[in-house]
């Protein structure tokens, strides 16, 4: 896989992740939940994060929960909308199989052990959007 292509499937798989925080901000309140509802004024600024720096409230990623992705993000990894059918799933992970197998990478090891974990990913992806599917949850 080219570093191009890795790059655009990591920026597609964050603005994903960027659109569900934006949209659970808004469930929560909006603007509104980061003022104390008795005085309208913000809450103790000391305690929002900063974004960038180092300093003590410095953005940090948060806590991993246990390396599960969301359906969304697999969608990403799959390179298809969100909500497409099993169908295009299927079709769209035998194209990125085919084309990133680690046989097709047998002489370069480097490559080879990348292919690998790749297949990997595509493989739990596509187990996991098709159990999504199949039970009807969404």
């Amino acid at each position: 896989m080219s570093i191009k292509d890795r790059l655009w499937r990591n920026v597609r798989a964050n603005l994903n992740h960027l659109l569900d925080n934006v949209r659970e901000f808004e469930e929560r309140g909006g603007l509104r939940s980061l003022f104390d509802p008795e005085t309208g004024a913000p809450r103790d600024p000391n305690q929002w994060e900063e974004i960038g720096g180092d300093g003590p409230n410095a953005h940090r990623e948060p806590p991993s929960s246990g390396g599960k992705k969301t359906i969304r993000e697999y969608y990403a990894n799959l390179e298809v909308p969100y909500g497409s059918d099993l169908k295009t799933v299927r079709k769209a992970y035998r194209k990125l199989m085919r084309e990133y197998h680690p046989d097709n990478f047998t002489d370069d090891p480097n490559k080879e052990r990348m292919a690998t974990e790749l297949a990997q990913e595509l493989s739990v992806a596509y187990e996991s959007i098709k159990e999504y599917l199949d039970s009807g949850h969404h």
